[in-house]
């Protein structure tokens, strides 16, 4: 009875934790829901030549790049992403929704100005359905959550050796990581140390 009770309050406490996280993610006032640019990020730089564009919507949306609309395609609700292909120099993206607009600035080519960091792109060569599909009307994981997904092409072993936790207690990787790719180091949202004190104080 005793150790039964102590998987159930283990259970329990993992429970807490990813609930806890979840909630923790939704307060971060970095990336608030609604519509937003997925790629590229703001002031970031990238080779010239062929790019995809993705962003979060709100309904029907298209994008502008340097002023031009650009044929884009809605898999699924909330969803846009064109291709398109661009030369060197500085561009800039907007996307265009009912509930507004989002202006992004990016630089395409060698020796970009002072600020602008190297934009990686994540999953390198793979398109959206690698990690996606349409679920009951919904742009979703294919997989039960991102971890299972992440942990498709990510070999989990080394997990543990980066995180403090499990990945039972890490389970949705993109409360820290930007999955559709980044300028930061591991493709961070924010610094190890602020993720830690998100839950930890």
């Amino acid at each position: 009875m005793a150790r039964e009770f102590g998987v159930q309050t283990r259970n329990t406490a993992r429970l807490l934790t990813i609930v806890l996280l979840a909630g923790v993610w939704l307060c971060l006032a970095e990336d608030p829901p609604g519509p937003k640019i997925l790629r590229p990020m703001n002031r970031s730089s990238l080779a010239p030549g062929p790019l995809v564009l993705i962003a979060r919507t709100a309904g029907k949306a298209e994008f502008r790049l340097d002023g031009k609309a650009v044929p884009g395609a809605q898999p699924a609700p909330n969803v846009l992403f064109a291709a398109v292909t661009v030369a060197s120099g500085p561009h800039e993206v907007v996307l265009v929704t009912a509930a507004g607009e989002e202006k992004i600035g990016f630089f395409a080519g060698p020796k970009p100005p002072e600020g602008f960091a190297p934009f990686r792109i994540h999953p390198p060569g793979a398109g959206c359905e690698t990690c996606h599909a349409v679920k009951q009307g919904a742009w979703a994981f294919k997989q039960a959550g991102a971890s299972a997904s992440c942990f498709g092409c990510h070999d989990p072993k080394p997990f543990t050796e980066i995180h403090s936790h499990n990945a039972e207690v890490l389970q949705e990787c993109q409360l820290c990581h930007s999955p559709h790719g980044g300028t930061a180091r591991l493709f961070l949202k924010m610094s190890k140390e602020l993720a830690c004190k998100q839950c930890h104080g």
